[in-house]
């Protein structure tokens, strides 16, 4: 039995990703995609997913390193360690950790993200869910590119 056509996408899509390049990874996503993240209002839309991405990989090296993979025909659960790096000094409780970062150092935290996939094999929606210890994204995430907060 052959696997089903969105783990090939999707092999290709986290390799994207973890480039850390928007051009790579956002060619994956659907023009209507959607991003649910923990303590982020949702994205709706490629564009303001990859800002949003952009924007938050501005301050630090995120790679996915999956720990668990489900596969159907239209959608993907993963369990994964994202391994990141502080390209800057993070003086605010990063939202996942809760801890402050100097600049270079590294850390991990745990991540479970279901993603569903349209016909053409594009993604559609991404959910994500993590453990939040700092509700507030703090300062060095822009507001402009996380619709709806206040």
């Amino acid at each position: 039995m052959s696997p089903p056509p969105t783990k090939e996408k999707f092999d290709a899509y986290l390799k994207a990703f973890n480039t850390h390049n928007a051009s790579d990874y956002g060619q994956y996503y659907a023009v209507d995609f959607h991003v649910h993240l923990p303590g982020v209002p949702p994205t709706k839309s490629r564009a303001e997913t990859v800002a949003l991405f952009e924007t938050g990989l501005s301050f630090c090296r995120e790679t996915l390193h999956p720990t668990w993979l489900q596969f159907t025909e239209r959608s993907v659960a993963m369990e994964a360690c994202v391994r990141t790096e502080a390209l800057v000094e993070i003086d605010f409780p990063f939202p996942f950790t809760g801890k402050t970062y100097k600049k270079g150092e590294k850390f991990t935290y745990p991540i479970i993200v279901h993603y569903e996939y349209n016909d053409d094999l594009f993604i559609t929606t991404f959910r994500s869910f993590s453990e939040v210890l700092n509700p507030d994204p703090g300062y060095g995430i822009a507001k402009e590119v996380l619709p709806g907060y206040d």
